[in-house]
């Protein structure tokens, strides 16, 4: 139970952490839009 609670939350970092990149890459890709 211990060891699936931790690869739970450790699914959960990487998740976040992909919504963080693709949040960035539409931010850059705004940018690039604007400054077109």
């Amino acid at each position: 139970k211990k060891k699936m609670e931790s690869d739970l939350s450790q699914l959960q970092t990487e998740v976040e952490e992909a919504v963080q990149e693709c949040r960035n890459a539409e931010e850059k890709a705004k940018k690039a839009i604007t400054d077109a």
